[in-house]
């Protein structure tokens, strides 16, 4: 019986892994959701680009110009 773990040990165990669970799941949201308003699809040809904040931007894979609500694609 040398790896006997009590009932109550366990579940402390059990519990302090679901809150290191969900702090994780927080962490990730909180980054999904800012990288989704610093980033954008490029219109024309879908590359991953850098928002644009104010004027336009030119994407560094077709070269072509967008700013940030035009949805051609």
């Amino acid at each position: 019986m040398g790896n006997f773990v009590p009932a109550a040990v366990g579940k402390r165990l059990l519990a302090w892994g679901l809150v290191e669970l969900l702090g994780l799941a927080v962490v990730v949201g909180v980054g999904l959701l800012l990288g989704w308003r610093s980033y954008q699809r490029c219109p024309h040809c879908g590359r991953l680009v850098r928002r644009a904040v104010q004027g336009w931007k030119r994407c560094g894979s077709c070269g072509r110009q967008y700013r940030r609500g035009l949805r051609v694609r």
